[in-house]
């Protein structure tokens, strides 16, 4: 390393880390992490600086946390990487571990908030763009699991769970992306959870963070959720009618007790007066047959009690249920409210484990379109029924055929539907399947289209490859729950800051070789070779520069990357990157 009053000339291992980090520091990002709130003391580094550490190892692709020191290319040693991420030094990764550790729930709301300010201009930039061009705007939702041993006992809050085709012990993470079919996936939230933890129940919790994030929400259907309100109050008048009718028939019961009470006490009093022995075993008889009626009316009155009973409390819940309603319709007015210009069309694109009766009827009133598969085989086998040889299968991809009906009603789910039957045949035999659809706009894609959109959600699945094999979310780096939930975070933001900064990486770059073009189209390249390639970087007063070395990949490619923002708003001039002058 050189240095001088002029500024700093030295050699790094991790070139393109040097990049990714300028670019974090002139979005603010870096100073935003060094303000979040961790209860421990400084020592030699402080507590923010290994979570800064932390991100810069995720973004040069470690795969464990010891990688920091030990791994092929170790990033704690390369002080010209810390300067670039505005750090004094980076700590021994021990030291990192302990921090993860030692932060907490507000840690995690602290990187939440830090992430949701930095990512805001550059999502509003994406969703704009898809509203302009009048693309639709897609939520993909996936969740996945996170397996660690089965004999492990120091993980927090694991859970035995389906993971990779078997039963595995470890967490399951749900995570939702913006999906545009011309610009890469951004990731808007993931969550954490045990292993157990299924689909169905993370959808509502993805749904609203992709919503926060984003800051756009369809217009919410009133007039379904009213739909259900009319429907109820019949539901409660017949419950209501019930109980009446019920109360009737036990005030019948109950008088004509009464009335048989009255009828034996008389017969007991007359019944020593009676003046022949015939006539004393005629009323010997009746008072007999009275009593075995009164124990029979009282069974049918014990039993009318029970039925009248349950009517009346099925009548209040069933008016608890229309109270929920009304005030979930009064908070659906009041979004729509405060949102006048919703964009046409967001669709909620899922596999069938985020599917149910009462999930569909949620995203349909909250205004989504869901693209999904039916949730289990009931629904495929009841459509196959009234397939013939007439029916007609369109073509809609390799070996594949549909067929498709409207107002289908799903179990759980009160508004029609549109289904569609699919067929792959596989040897001599079909294999079905059902996909599901809602659209109330009257833009209804064909068959194909339908068929070739949702088989795009693969967009998510192969986010979480890159996940995987990029970033390595599937090696827990931390046990406790606010560190693993933190990987989530950082590993969500490093996918995006990749795509984020490749505009202005080819605006910084000077001879650019057709590999250099390739690598920065790859996100897997840029994190685990241009990020641990040597480069010499010269940091002056006259501005950044940052040169491969002539042996890596990419010789003779410079980057110029001072003192020009690396984010340009959507209307902004296009200016290259450069060494300002004196």
């Amino acid at each position: 390393m050189n240095s001088s009053s002029d500024g700093l000339m030295a050699n790094t291992q991790h070139g393109m880390l040097v990049a990714f980090g300028e670019f974090l520091k002139q979005h603010g990002m870096i100073d935003r992490l060094m303000n979040v709130t961790i209860q421990q003391k400084t020592r030699r580094f402080a507590p923010q600086t290994k979570l800064v550490e932390f991100l810069a190892g995720i973004m040069s692709g470690i795969e464990y946390l010891q990688d920091l020191n030990d791994g092929p290319h170790p990033l704690v040693p390369d002080t010209v990487v810390a300067r670039a991420w505005g750090q004094p030094g980076f700590a021994h990764y021990s030291n990192v571990s302990r921090t993860l550790d030692t932060c907490d729930e507000q840690t995690v709301k602290d990187i939440e908030q830090v992430i949701t300010e930095f990512s805001r201009p550059f999502l509003a930039t994406s969703v704009q763009e898809l509203l302009r061009r009048g693309a639709p705007i897609v939520y993909d939702f996936d969740l996945t699991g996170q397996a660690v041993s089965s004999t492990s006992t120091t993980y927090q809050g694991v859970g035995f769970g389906w993971m990779d085709d078997s039963v595995k012990l470890g967490y399951q993470l749900a995570r939702v992306c913006l999906s545009d079919q011309d610009s890469p996936r951004l990731w808007l939230a993931g969550f954490h959870h045990p292993g157990d933890t299924v689909s169905a129940v993370c959808l509502k919790e993805l749904v609203r963070a992709a919503e926060a994030q984003t800051h756009v929400r369809p217009r919410r259907r009133m007039e379904l959720v009213q739909q259900r309100i009319d429907a109820q109050v019949e539901v409660i008048a017949r419950w209501r009618r019930l109980a009446d009718q019920q109360r009737t028939k036990l005030d019948d019961l109950q008088q004509t007790a009464q009335t048989l009470i009255g009828k034996v006490y008389h017969a007991q009093q007359t019944l020593p007066e009676a003046i022949s022995p015939a006539k004393s075993a005629r009323l010997t008889a009746q008072i007999e047959g009275w009593q075995k009626r009164q124990a029979r009316l009282a069974a049918q009155i014990a039993q009318c009690q029970l039925v009248w009973v349950k009517h009346q409390t099925q009548g209040a819940e069933q008016e608890h249920v229309r109270a929920d309603l009304q005030t979930w319709l009064a908070q659906l007015v009041a979004e729509n409210q405060s949102n006048p210009d919703p964009p046409p069309y967001i669709e909620a694109r899922m596999d069938a484990g985020f599917v149910s009766g009462e999930n569909l009827t949620w995203l349909l009133e909250m205004g989504y379109c869901p693209n999904t598969k039916a949730p289990n085989d009931r629904t495929t086998t009841a459509l196959r029924k009234p397939v013939s040889p007439q029916t007609k299968w369109v073509f809609v991809g390799h070996n594949a055929e549909m067929t498709a009906w409207g107002n289908y009603y799903l179990h759980g789910c009160p508004f029609p539907l549109t289904v569609a039957l699919e067929r792959f045949k596989v040897g001599q035999e079909f294999k079905y399947a059902t996909l599901i659809h809602y659209r109330d706009d009257g833009a209804f894609p064909t068959l194909p289209a339908w068929f070739q959109h949702y088989n795009g959600r693969q967009t998510i699945e192969a986010g979480n490859k890159e996940m995987k094999g990029t970033f390595h979310v599937q090696h827990l780096m931390s046990r406790s729950l606010a560190g693993i939930q933190i990987q989530v975070l950082f590993t969500g933001l490093a996918a995006n800051v990749v795509h984020w900064c490749t505009p202005w990486l080819k605006s910084c770059s000077t001879a650019p070789s057709d590999k250099w073009t390739r690598t920065l189209n790859s996100p897997k390249h840029l994190v685990r070779v241009a990020a641990n390639t040597a480069a010499l970087v010269q940091d002056t007063h006259f501005g950044l520069a940052l040169q491969f070395a002539p042996e890596s990949p990419f010789p003779g490619v410079t980057l110029f990357m001072k003192g020009v923002p690396a984010f340009q708003p959507t209307l902004g001039f296009n200016q290259p990157c450069r060494i300002e002058s004196g």
